[in-house]
């Protein structure tokens, strides 16, 4: 395992390498410049030729793009991503602030989400067919079909606006938590419910399982030994394809709550073409994704044994 941990880590050099690169790129096919956005933001006013110039000028913009590339990766090994182009803040500090805020409400909505799916999944997929199968299935149905903004809205509405017992925006207290965290946590748990009783229902049909109900054992202590850590594999590697809400996906929820989130940060950035932001984001979403789908490997491993690692395909031997 440490072999195959080691080789992952070293496949952040070339990701980070193109997918820097890519994002440079692409900044540079917009058909307005950062100059004449930021000049223009700043000044109120379309900017002169003369301010552009001296724009890029001071910024290093005037040189080649690949000069300017590989400058700017230079400083970033050595731990500098630079300023923005927008209010001169460390892309650095501002990233590692707007981090916690998204950590805080994905792990609290993920937790949630979690606590709902679980033992409603696992109890639909022991009744299935039954009556409260048919209502969590079509529960869930509906929930998919719902859009998480959606969700907040009528949050809002309710707890805001006609009891007037949260805040509905900001960053301030805990409170301010409660709601974006409803609305995320009650939208992962729509697919998660499905997820789950698909996945223990799979399992229930195993040999193993009738092996260990031949043998007299109740069906809670064949769910817990037995059943649900196998059925729990497809839901951490889901869980880990949820991450995109941690990154960048939650967009929606944080401008609705003001929450200071990496979707907000990056969203500011992309509007303004502030490229010390953009590259920043890129860089080092690139290596959280990488370390923690490595992460998710690792804990996949620990449920299933069976799963190889020198396989590079991820099938397992067993």
């Amino acid at each position: 395992m440490i072999k195959y941990i080691f080789r992952r880590l070293i496949y952040l050099i070339p990701v980070m390498i193109i997918t820097s690169f890519i994002a440079y790129m692409l900044v540079y096919l917009s058909p307005s410049s950062p100059a004449q956005i930021i000049l223009k933001a700043r000044y109120t006013s379309e900017p002169t030729q003369e301010q552009v110039e001296d724009f890029n000028e001071e910024y290093g913009f005037d040189k080649p793009i690949l000069v300017q590339y590989t400058s700017w990766l230079n400083k970033a090994m050595h731990g500098d991503l630079g300023k923005s182009l927008t209010d001169g803040s460390d892309v650095l500090e501002d990233f590692i602030y707007s981090f916690i805020a998204s950590a805080k409400l994905y792990f609290s909505s993920q937790l949630l989400a979690l606590l709902i799916a679980l033992p409603i999944g696992v109890y639909s997929a022991f009744k299935a067919n039954s009556l409260f199968d048919r209502f969590s299935r079509a529960y869930s149905l509906v929930g998919i079909s719902l859009p998480d903004f959606w969700l907040g809205m009528v949050l809002v509405y309710i707890f805001s606006i006609m009891l007037n017992i949260l805040p509905s925006f900001g960053y301030t207290s805990p409170k301010n938590l409660i709601l974006p965290m409803l609305a995320l946590g009650l939208s992962s748990s729509f697919s998660l419910i499905r997820l789950v009783r698909t996945s223990v229902l799979e399992v229930l049909h195993l040999n193993y399982i009738r092996t260990a109900r031949s043998k007299g054992l109740g069906e809670g202590q064949i769910m817990m030994k037995h059943a649900l850590r196998n059925a729990m594999i497809p839901i951490v590697t889901v869980l880990g394809i949820h991450l995109t809400h941690f990154i960048g996906g939650a967009v929606a929820i944080e401008s609705m709550f003001a929450w200071p989130g990496l979707g907000n940060f990056f969203a500011k950035a992309a509007s303004s073409q502030d490229i010390p932001v953009i590259q920043g984001f890129v860089l080092l979403s690139a290596i959280f994704f990488i370390i923690a789908n490595l992460i998710i490997d690792i804990i996949c491993k620990q449920l299933d044994p069976r799963i190889d690692f020198h396989n590079e395909s991820g099938k397992n031997n067993g």
